[in-house]
């Protein structure tokens, strides 16, 4: 007998591509995400290093212009943090809706293979009951010949 042949791997072909497409662009999103909160963590850094400073200053009594100039370099730096922070957010958004659309494709590929799995499996039981028929033809007409 011919091989099983899925009528529809055509189709699951091209969900398993866009699947893997959409995984591809998962990850260059996770990664945009990474760099983010290392920019984050890095502001964050730069913050603490600036209250520190602004600290040292003012407890070696530095000239008041000079402890303005490190408190407004804090307030930015803070503000730079809050930008930083929607920015993750809005990263973060878009990574989880890039994971729901690999789930869809990933599901939309699942049920392509559980109905070729299904084909499959009949066209196989097909296939032995045929053989088995065969057989069983093949012994009824041994057993009429030897009578």
């Amino acid at each position: 007998m011919k091989r099983f042949k899925f009528r529809l791997q055509t189709l699951l072909d091209q969900r398993k591509s866009v699947e893997d497409i959409l995984l591809a662009e998962l990850a260059e999103v996770r990664r945009e995400e990474a760099a983010e909160v290392e920019r984050l963590d890095s502001l964050y850094d730069r913050l603490e290093a600036a209250l520190e400073n602004l600290e040292t200053a003012m407890s070696k009594n530095d000239p008041i212009e000079e402890i303005s100039r490190l408190d407004e370099y804090a307030k930015a730096t803070r503000d730079d943090i809050k930008v930083q922070q929607l920015t993750l957010e809005a990263v973060r958004e878009r990574v989880e809706a890039k994971r729901l659309e690999v789930v869809k494709a990933m599901q939309d590929r699942q049920v392509l293979e559980a109905l070729r799995d299904k084909q499959e499996a009949e066209y196989l039981a097909a296939v032995a009951k045929a053989e088995q028929n065969e057989l069983d033809e093949m012994a009824s007409l041994r057993y009429a010949r030897g009578m």
